[in-house]
């Protein structure tokens, strides 16, 4: 199981293999499609370059070592059927590096859409456990690796791969006992590497972790600038940075050792395989001894294997250079998979339902709740909210107010006992029907780097009717012509060019044009300036008419607004009424109203 504070997310290791192959042709369909295209050109681009061997064995066995009158017509016949050779490799290798190419990007690209896609399908509690940053990096860094190695070096790998295998059976058919002696070390080699490779990958899963670590860590630091400025506390932040750039490059350090010792193995495999071939290919040819094998090779087959194995292991060592960026690549690939592995939280189906019509009623029956292994925040909650009705909950800090927000809004599910909005279990609406029907305005909106109208509208039809009509039904206009370019006013990054009362009013335009029938609002009004406190709660006014609505109230005014009023305390409802009822009769309610009074 994977760390949920780390990640959240399902780790690849305990995903079933038919999943996994699910995955890869949905999330690579390009590349497998065509792949046996792919591997075809591969394989004509090795086999171009093993025709020089070839050539040059014909030319000496049959020409240069024989001269006579045909000579010259035997070198030139293999001249240019190496010629034509090389040319084929040239072309099929420009297909092959122009099809790999493209069908990365668009592959890669459907990689990073289906991440995307899973990320907003994520389960609320999956989405609460995992760092927002390390889902940035999965889909941006880990799949740029994933880029850079195909398309720098897959190519190479797999004319080297096709080239490697033709030069075996090539050897193999000229000498079945140098093709063995080569073939062996090779296997040797092979086993050795792959030890070392499992030692190499899980030092670059550590590596891609503490990348991600380092980059949410600079992502925290760049954003949460302005704190670290005004509370003086950039030295420790920068000491917080400089720990995790050391842990980075520590992990980094740690995973060359074994990935310079495979490079440093290939290179020996070359210096024997090409020893045994000259030692014992010209011994064997020439005076083998009476236990020896005895090859009857010419002097042209001779050469020929010779430059054969060159073609044999030097792309072995090309191979074992590349294993360090091919494991790499493995695990940015991994963890991005990882990311559309994740169990979608999206209720749909069959058994999905849809909510009535109109108004939605809220219910509550035993319901406790509470965040991961935590002790619960509500306990046995027994509530009924009628369609169409505003109540207010307040309560000190920690009473469990947001908590029952986010039961509402299927950001947290219930530990025990039913949430249903109007008759139907909320863990069964279908999300089409739950989205477009249930909205939550939150404390602190998130707005893009765009203009107003846009974070209006999100992506829909710029209809200019449709704007108005909701300017003017929150009362917009007044605070809009005081901006210098009205609805196109930018916003800047997450809204700052706007105060939090501005950002609000933009988030209430943004769920009236959703004309959801329950809104929720979580203390929407706090923090905001006294000056925009009365056009945001304007909007609210307006907002509300006709849904039910759900205000988590920081500032009493709000409460006294609404139809009714839930007092929490300690994670339970200990008053349930309306402000004047509540004040009359004492108790918590009537002491909170009296402080903010006060």
């Amino acid at each position: 199981m994977p760390d949920p504070t780390t990640s959240g997310l399902a780790a690849l290791d305990g995903v079933p293999l038919r999943v996994l192959v699910r995955l890869v042709r949905a999330t690579t369909p390009t590349i497998v499609r065509g792949l046996g295209l792919t591997l075809l050109l591969a394989v004509v681009a090795g086999a171009g370059r093993i025709v020089t061997p070839l050539t040059v064995q014909y030319a000496l066995d049959h020409g240069l070592l024989h001269p006579g009158d045909g000579t010259a017509g035997v070198v030139a016949r293999a001249v240019l059927v190496g010629g034509a050779a090389a040319v084929a490799a040239v072309l099929a290798s420009w297909w092959l590096n122009q099809r790999i190419y493209r069908r990365t990007e668009r592959a890669l690209a459907d990689l990073r859409a289906a991440g995307i896609a899973r990320i907003h399908q994520m389960a609320p509690e999956t989405a609460a456990t995992t760092r927002g940053a390390d889902l940035v990096t999965r889909l941006t860094s880990d799949v740029d690796a994933v880029t850079n190695f195909v398309q720098n070096g897959g190519v190479v790998l797999l004319v080297n791969l096709a080239q490697m295998l033709l030069a075996a059976v090539i050897i193999t058919f000229y000498s079945w006992q140098l093709a063995l002696s080569i073939l062996g070390l090779a296997a040797v080699l092979l086993v050795v590497m792959r030890r070392i490779q499992a030692v190499v990958a899980r030092r670059f899963t550590v590596v891609r972790e503490s990348v991600s670590a380092l980059q949410s860590s600079v992502s925290e630091a760049v954003t949460g600038i302005a704190v670290v400025r005004a509370t003086g506390t950039g030295d420790r932040v920068r000491a917080d940075l400089d720990r995790a750039i050391e842990r980075t490059a520590t992990a980094q350090r740690r995973t060359l050792v074994p990935l310079h010792l495979n490079t440093a193995l290939g290179e020996l495999a070359i210096s024997l395989m090409t020893a045994v071939v000259i030692v014992a290919g010209v011994r064997w040819s020439t005076s083998p001894a009476s236990w020896e094998p005895r090859l009857d090779l010419s002097a042209g087959e001779l050469v020929a294997m010779l430059l054969l194995v060159t073609f044999f292991v030097r792309p072995l060592q090309s191979l074992v250079q590349m294993l360090g960026e091919a494991q790499n690549a493995l695990v940015g690939w991994r963890r991005a998979l990882e990311v559309v592995a994740t169990p979608s939280g999206v209720v749909t189906g069959p058994h999905a339902r849809r909510l009535p019509a109109g108004p939605v009623a809220v219910e509550l029956r035993d319901v406790t709740a509470g965040y991961g292994e935590d002790p619960a925040v509500l306990q046995h909650l027994d509530v009924r909210l009628e369609p169409g009705e505003h109540v207010a909950v307040v309560g000190e800090s920690g009473s469990g107010k947001s908590t029952f927000a986010k039961l509402l809004t299927r950001q947290i599910p219930a530990r025990a006992g039913e949430v249903l909005l109007s008759g139907v279990l909320v863990g069964e609406i279908a999300d089409s029907s739950f989205q477009r029907r249930v909205a939550i305005v939150p404390q602190d909106p998130f707005l893009f780097d765009t203009s107003i109208a846009h974070n209006i509208l999100l992506g829909m039809r710029d209809d200019a009717t449709v704007l108005d009509e909701i300017v003017a039904s929150l009362g917009l206009g007044p605070w809009l012509a005081s901006l210098p370019d009205g609805l196109d006013t930018g916003v800047g990054v997450r809204g700052d060019r706007l105060s939090a009362g501005e950002r609000q009013l933009v988030a209430l335009a943004r769920t009236a044009l959703a004309d959801p029938d329950l809104l929720v609002l979580d203390e929407a009004t706090s923090g905001v300036d006294p000056a925009t406190d009365v056009r945001v709660q304007r909007a609210l006014g307006a907002l509300t008419v006709g849904r039910t609505t759900v205000s988590i109230a920081h500032r009493m005014t709000t409460a006294r607004g609404a139809d009714r009023i839930l007092v929490f305390e300690h994670g339970r409802i200990v008053q349930d009424g309306r402000h004047d009822e509540l004040v009359s009769v004492g108790g918590r309610y009537a002491d909170l109203d009296a402080a903010w009074t006060g």
